[in-house]
């Protein structure tokens, strides 16, 4: 069994503002988790919190693996209680229309353990991919 997590999303809304959406410290902490330190440079190592949780204290680290503006972005993810960190990978397609075709993938999770930490992260990543980030994104675009 696969214990990657994919989530694929059409937006009504360009490629640009997706990626900024992604990559902006403002955006991610209106949509994903807060953060003040996230750069989109290959090495940047970054922190997001949130509001602790049973079993988690609310904090993610990660490091920048790759860069492709406006097309892919990866990083590591680790929480508190991850034993080593996993890989959280965006892919965008642009789409007819000024749309944008989103792709989630999460992998690393390995060991016992791993089975659980996918189940945790598989609904936290559908509501995010899902709701909050199209809220996101539709707001920012009345915005302007």
């Amino acid at each position: 069994m696969a214990r990657d997590i994919v989530h694929e999303v059409d937006l009504d809304h360009p490629v640009a503002a997706v990626w900024a959406a992604l990559t902006e410290p403002a955006a991610l902490s209106e949509w994903l988790m807060s953060t003040t330190d996230f750069t989109a440079e290959v090495g940047a190592a970054f922190t997001l919190t949130a509001r602790p949780m049973p079993g988690w204290d609310g904090v993610i680290t990660g490091t920048v693996l790759q860069v492709e503006p406006e097309r892919r972005l990866a990083y590591t993810w680790q929480g508190s209680h991850m034993r080593r960190p996993t890989t959280v990978t965006w892919t965008l397609e642009p789409l007819d229309g000024d749309r944008t075709r989103l792709r989630l993938e999460h992998a690393g999770f390995a060991g016992p353990s791993g089975l659980l930490l996918r189940a945790m992260h598989r609904g936290g990543w559908r509501k995010f991919t899902r709701r909050t980030l199209p809220a996101y994104l539709g707001s920012a675009s009345r915005a302007r």
